[in-house]
């Protein structure tokens, strides 16, 4: 070495700052088979500080030996490779080997070689993912300073992009996730464990954050943190009903008051303990979320969280309107079933048995969640064809006529031809159900006298449920039947009126039918 790399060596081992003292060291690798070439390296590098971090510096004496060095060191930054050692090639094939077999993209991989001729420097860099290509000879400690500082701030931003990556990958993960959950509470819920996973993503076990994360609506835009109901809590909130459960701090509260003087959009604030994130609706709605400990998130993660933050309150919002329609939607329908029960002398909570048993059925035989969800919604309308019978058949305390019972039986043609035309998919059901719930099994039901799997398992389930409910049920032209005499009929009327498989199950779920009578019940139920 000239005397001017020696003085730079000097100054290169002065005393490390207390600062990177106490950093993560980064993790550089020589290989090289010449020992004193790599204790020279060693010597010169021991004491280099790059972003306030010092070396960890390990050595390996042959590619084979460098290949257990990186499999127990995968978050090596830098490797300073010699060609020629147990092979002519062995540094070459290392990094084949680093790239290819080990796939690791990240690290940065620099060529030294005493031997230019055998490793022709643009035969290399042309043919081998490498950073760098330096002769021997002219690596000079400040040169060596220079590569160890250019090749590790490469190594941060390539390790920054991957991790961006990762976070990208973590939203699309969490955002598919998110959107598979079948309820506002679960995709609440849903967004409070994707948060904690992603601003987690980088962090070691004991550095956990995002505990006490909540999501609370409020129906207008309110300054009182007792008017956001919490939608899901997790960690010490997970029991709390509205923010004033959460005890928050003054500068806390203020936050949320802030919030409700912002116009429509999403807005974000932070204050020393929390992130606070809302959406504001236009009707002044306001969707929150409170995010202890995040407000100190930076650079990628910090960047990622945002953008999730943003997109899911945005669908959480969505979700919370869709989820307002829908539960209109389904107080309408019921409405209108009870009208019609009603207009009969008959109790409304008839159609609210009938929905309920119909689920219950559904759920046990296998229909998906979804389209049990949408024959609980549909089943109240099963005799919305009623509302076309004259009083004088439909309230009638005795028997029915011949003509007047061929009138009676016209409702499930007049309830199918009141929805039929509907695109709203629980109209469209609920015209199915009203024209065949009372076909029967083995024909000879009405209006079609359709049998057997011609039916829909909709219309055999409500057909099934329906008679249960109308013979355990008071009416103006009978008294209740007693439960066990409504099931002895029921199971008489196997694979005749009924479908069998679905009486077995009926049967077997009988205390959970004879529980919903009982919650839903206007009457006391004659079981005995």
């Amino acid at each position: 070495m000239s005397n001017e790399d020696l003085n730079i060596l000097d100054f290169l081992v002065d005393e490390p700052e207390d600062s990177a003292a106490s950093a993560e060291p980064w993790k550089v690798l020589i290989v090289d088979d010449d020992h004193d070439v790599a204790a020279t390296t060693s010597l010169v590098l021991r004491d280099v500080e790059v972003e306030g971090r010092p070396l960890s510096l390990l050595s390996a004496y042959s590619a084979a030996e460098a290949k257990q060095v990186l499999a127990d060191n995968p978050d090596v930054g830098l490797a300073l490779i010699d060609v020629v050692m147990e092979t002519p090639n062995a540094g070459l094939d290392l990094i084949r080997y680093i790239r290819e077999d080990m796939d690791n993209k990240l690290i940065r991989l620099v060529v030294r070689t005493g031997q230019p001729g055998h490793a022709p420097e643009q035969s290399v860099i042309t043919d081998y993912d490498i950073s760098d290509y330096k002769e021997k000879t002219e690596l000079s400690a400040q040169k060596l300073f220079s590569l160890a500082y250019a090749g590790l701030r490469s190594y941060q931003q390539f390790l920054a992009m991957e991790q961006s990556r990762r976070g990208l990958m973590k939203v699309l993960q969490a955002s598919t996730a998110l959107f598979e959950q079948p309820s506002l509470a679960g995709f609440a819920d849903g967004i409070l464990e994707n948060l904690e996973s992603i601003a987690n993503m980088h962090r070691g076990a004991g550095e956990k954050i995002g505990a006490s994360a909540v999501l609370a609506v409020a129906e207008h835009n309110s300054k009182s943190v007792e008017d956001y109901e919490v939608i899901a809590g997790h960690g010490a909130v997970a029991d709390a009903r509205s923010l004033s459960d959460m005890a928050l701090g003054a500068e806390d509260e203020k936050l949320v008051r802030e919030l409700a003087t912002r116009g429509a959009g999403i807005h974000t604030c932070r204050s020393e303990d929390a992130l606070l994130a809302g959406i504001v609706g236009r009707g002044g709605q306001t969707s929150l979320l409170f995010l202890p400990e995040l407000q100190s998130l930076e650079g990628p993660d910090a960047q990622i969280v945002e953008v999730f933050i943003s997109q899911v309150l945005t669908a959480f919002e969505n979700l919370r309107l869709h989820d307002q329609t829908e539960r209109a939607q389904r107080e309408i329908v019921l409405r209108l079933g009870e009208a019609v029960e009603t207009r009969s002398g008959e109790t409304g909570r008839h159609v609210s048995r009938v929905a309920q048993y119909s689920r219950v059925i559904a759920d046990k035989i296998g229909l998906s969640a979804s389209d049990s969800e949408l024959l609980f919604r549909a089943a109240p309308l099963h005799d919305i064809g009623k509302i076309g019978i004259p009083d004088a058949i439909l309230c009638k305390p005795g028997k029915l006529e011949l003509d007047e019972w061929e009138a009676m039986k016209r409702h499930t043609v007049i309830g199918y031809e009141m929805l039929r035309t509907s695109d709203m998919p629980i109209l469209q059901l609920a015209a199915k159900i009203a024209l065949e719930h009372h076909e029967k099994w083995e024909g000879g039901g009405y209006p079609n006298d359709i049998k057997g799997d011609a039916i829909s398992i909709e219309g055999r389930i409500v057909g099934l449920v329906d008679v249960f409910d109308a013979l355990t049920s008071e009416r103006v032209y009978k008294k209740a039947w007693k439960v066990e005499d409504a099931v002895e009929l029921i199971r008489e009327q196997r694979g005749k009126h009924f479908d069998p498989n679905l009486v077995d199950v009926f049967v077997d779920n009988l205390p959970t039918m004879i529980d919903i009578r009982t919650t839903y019940g206007d009457e006391n139920l004659v079981t005995a």
